[in-house]
């Protein structure tokens, strides 16, 4: 995903509209600062200059691997891996905007809504 550019970060309250984009509500967000780039000669004007990886990385044991093998849907695999701790894209990418490294903007446009 893309950085907000150190040089122009530029805090702001986000819309309601921008939280229901990550399916948030105001009182989910109290005390958080969110940021975006205003855009300067350092990032083009972009507002962004860098990039980083976020990752969803599924532990493997055996009735997760048992559940793979009996050919389990993609979305009950999903689900039994959030019950057992995953972090998905999505919750990984609300972390970046929480540490003020990238945007609501660019997590919306980099994850998928997460179902259940």
């Amino acid at each position: 995903m893309r950085k907000v550019c150190l040089n122009c970060k530029t805090e702001y309250t986000p819309s309601l509209e921008q939280l229901m984009e990550l399916e948030l509500r105001p009182e989910d967000v109290v005390g958080k600062k969110f940021y975006y780039g205003k855009g300067c000669n350092n990032c083009n004007n972009t507002g962004y200059k860098g990039r980083f990886g976020i990752y969803e990385i599924l532990l493997l044991d055996d009735d997760m691997r048992d559940m793979i093998i009996q050919h389990a849907s993609t979305q009950v695999l999903r689900m039994e891996a959030k019950k057992r701790g995953m972090r998905t894209l999505r919750s990984a990418g609300l972390m970046s905007i929480y540490d003020g490294i990238s945007s609501i903007e660019e997590v919306v446009r980099e994850t998928i809504v997460e179902e259940g």
